[in-house]
Order: structure tokens, then C-alpha cells, then sequence
């Protein structure tokens, strides 16, 4: 398995939103794919990730052409098993053990298993899933504010500190019913949640007010501080819209922008009084939240080690194991149950004694 990415670390968000791709995008590229070998896609609101078992400049090109650009600052990631296991624990992320990672994972697995794409890949992502579940429950990374949605919700209180109205759009997702969960964790707020397809997750749609998203303009005079999480690949709130709209109701204003492609238009922070906040711009919060977790990272990695080698030793011993005789498979049988990572040393000796 290999894989390309397009991250927080490497390209800026504008350049993230081109490799934004939504389901219809994301569709066209498993088309693309069959026939190739095994692929799945990752998108966040930091990164783009391809993994994919055929030629690199294939995958490359058809990211490339998916997204109609002629070049991206893709960073080729040879150890893809690690590095996904690694992401999968969240320890890759912003925020180190930030919880959404691993439900976007196994989302994306899922959708490229349901398109027939993920031969030869299945095992590593179910390993992976499977790995990130056992950080979480055998250390402490996802203590503390671990999320974007956490982030976001403390930022409206700092600029509201004696509560206020604010408003969601987009919480009818899984990333937006997070911020209204943790904006429900604050005192004073009155949240204005946009309401579209499937109407505000029943878990808080008793705490927040339900409106129309056709009519998120015409409130925006009533609140204080907007977060828009959306998956629409259109922009959410135009410049020139919101001028108008607050231009009866002037005043500080936040907007959080927390969506891939951005959903506010930039324009919106040249406007008296408007402030914008982009997912990228949360590094500080962040960085205070890593140092409290250095512990807890560090028996994260022991965790992702050993489940790295569990998979190592589970594809040798398909692998190799029948190429031994009865008494040397069955001592490594034996030693695979009780040591996994001496198991892949051994048979990768033996196999060298072989050639």
C-alpha cells in the first residue's frame, strides 16, 4: 500500500479546497480506479489522502485531473501502514487524539469497500480501525479538548463570555452536530441551528432553535457568532450578503469557519466589526492542548507498534508459513501467539536463510 497526501503541514487551505472532493467527485475516482488495484480516499478538513496499490504516477494523475489542476504539493508517503495507523490514533492530527479522525477513516473505508475498490487494502484499514479503538481505550490522548468542534465552541465563549446568541450551519452532520454538543457544554448560549435535508440530530435538537438555511441571512442580525461547518462545496455566506444584512445591526461579529472547502467567503473579515476564524488558525489552542499530552502520545505509539507488528506477523504467516516444514511452522505458530514482533524477525531470517 502506498499513499499521497495533501495536508495541513504542506498546502494551505486554499489549495486543501481544490482536493475537497464530494461524494460525486469521490465517485467518479473509484471508477477511475477499477481495474488499477485497491484505493481509498480521505478527506478532512486537513487533509486529502489517497492510498492505493497501483503505480504512483497513476494515482497521481488521476487525482490531479479529478480535481483539474496540473500540480499539488502531494507528499508521498512510503510507510503508508504506519503513517495510516498513526492517523488512525490521532496522532497525526492538529489536536493529538482528536476523536473525528477515526470515524472519518472507517467512513472512508466503508464508502471505497461499497464501491468495489478496496482489494488488497481491506485488512490494513480494518487493522487500522481496529488499532485507533485500542489507543482510546488503553491511554489518556483523547483526554482534554481533543476536538476541532471543542475549539470552536470555546472560541465562541471567549468572545461571548456572558452568553449570546449563536448561530450553526451545517450541524445536521456528524462535524456539526459535535459543535452543537459542545457548544450545549457552555452556559448562556442560544443556538440557532440551520436546519436542511435531515433536520437537527435528535441528541440536541432540544437545546438549540431550529431555522430554515434559506434564512441564515436574514438572522444573522440577531447573533453574535456564526460557525459554519458545511460539506457544500459553494459557498455559505457571501460577502456582500452579510454587509447587507448587518447593515441595520452593526457590531462585533465571529465567524468560525470550519469547513473544507471554506464556506465563508473571505471578504467577510474586511467588514466592520467582522472577525473570521478558518479551521488552519486553531494552532495555538492546539499547541497547548499536544503539550498536555506527551505522556499519553508517547503510550499511544508503544499501542500503535504493537499493532502494527499483529498485522505484520498475520500477512507473513499467510504468507511464508507453509513454505516451512511442520516443526519450524508450528514453533512459529507458537511464537506468533506470544510475540508478534519476534515472530516477523524470525520468519524474515528465515526467509533470508532461503534466498
Amino acid at each position: 500500500m502506498q499513499c499521497l497526501s495533501l495536508n495541513l503541514s504542506r498546502a494551505p487551505a486554499r489549495e486543501r479546497s481544490q482536493f475537497a472532493f464530494v461524494s460525486s467527485q469521490r465517485a467518479r475516482l473509484y471508477h477511475c480506479f477499477r481495474g488499477l488495484g485497491g484505493c481509498v480516499l480521505l478527506v478532512t478538513c486537513h487533509r486529502t489522502e489517497l492510498y492505493f496499490t497501483c503505480a504512483r504516477q497513476r494515482a497521481e494523475t488521476i487525482l490531479l485531473r479529478l480535481a483539474s489542476v496540473k500540480s499539488a504539493a502531494f507528499e508521498y508517503v512510503p510507510a503508508a501502514e504506519e503513517h495510516l495507523f498513526l492517523l488512525a490514533a490521532g496522532l497525526k492530527s492538529m489536536l493529538l487524539g482528536e476523536d473525528e479522525i477515526l470515524g472519518q477513516i472507517r467512513d472512508a473505508y466503508e464508502e471505497a469497500r461499497a464501491a468495489g475498490v478496496s482489494a488488497g487494502l481491506d485488512e490494513v484499514f480494518q487493522s487500522a480501525v481496529h488499532c485507533g479503538r485500542r489507543v482510546r481505550a488503553e491511554t489518556k490522548i483523547s483526554a482534554v479538548a481533543c476536538s476541532i468542534a471543542t475549539l470552536a465552541a470555546n472560541e465562541a465563549a471567549r468572545f461571548l463570555p456572558g452568553g449570546g446568541n449563536v448561530m450553526v450551519v451545517g450541524g445536521t452532520g456528524k462535524f456539526g452536530a459535535s459543535v452543537l454538543k459542545n457548544l450545549a457544554a457552555h452556559a448562556g448560549f442560544t443556538v440557532y441551528a440551520a436546519e436542511r435535508t435531515h433536520g437537527v440530530p435528535a441528541s440536541v435538537a432540544g437545546d438549540v432553535i431550529s431555522f430554515p438555511y434559506a434564512a441564515r441571512y436574514d438572522l444573522l442580525e440577531r447573533v453574535r457568532v456564526v460557525i459554519s461547518a458545511t460539506a457544500s462545496p459553494h459557498t455559505v455566506f457571501e460577502a456582500s450578503r452579510v454587509a447587507k444584512s448587518l447593515s441595520a445591526s452593526p457590531g462585533e461579529r465571529l465567524f468560525l469557519d470550519l469547513a473544507m472547502p471554506p464556506d465563508i467567503d473571505g471578504g467577510v473579515s474586511l467588514l466592520a466589526g467582522c472577525t473570521v476564524i478558518g479551521i488552519d488558525e486553531f494552532s495555538r489552542q492546539a499547541k497547548e492542548n499536544n503539550q498536555k499530552k506527551q505522556q499519553a502520545a508517547l503510550f499511544a505509539r508503544a499501542v500503535v507498534e504493537e499493532c502494527l507488528f499483529e498485522l505484520l506477523a498475520a500477512q507473513a504467516s499467510r504468507r511464508y508459513l507453509s513454505a516451512f516444514g511442520a516443526p519450524v511452522a508450528g514453533d512459529l505458530a507458537l511464537l506468533r501467539s506470544r510475540d508478534p514482533r519476534a515472530f516477523v524477525k524470525r520468519v524474515n531470517g528465515l526467509i533470508g536463510e532461503k534466498s
